[in-house]
């Protein structure tokens, strides 16, 4: 027969590693969320720049026919659409 001390120590030792592993789960749980939302951001961005660069590709191709933007403000636009294609490295059509 055990002593009531040796008892409570086994208990306290018992819930003491239940807490640790408990705390441990809790990280790894944590951290595998993390992870998931990470990809799932990262698929979505890609997917909208994607979709960008369908639009930028269009565009840039449309302006750099001839004859072209005509005016100052037509000219800007096309520049600024030109450097936002390049700029999320959209390939060129």
């Amino acid at each position: 027969m055990t002593s009531p001390a040796v008892r409570l120590s086994y208990a306290i030792v018992v819930a003491f590693f239940a807490c640790v592993c408990i705390a441990l789960a809790g990280v790894v749980y944590t951290n595998y969320v993390q992870s998931q939302a990470r990809h799932r951001t990262e698929a979505e961005r890609a997917e909208s720049d994607r979709r960008w660069c369908a639009l930028l590709t269009e565009l840039d191709n449309a302006y750099a026919t001839s004859p072209g933007p005509t005016t100052e403000v037509g000219k800007k636009v096309a520049a600024e659409i030109h450097q936002l294609r390049v700029g999320l490295g959209c390939p060129e059509h």
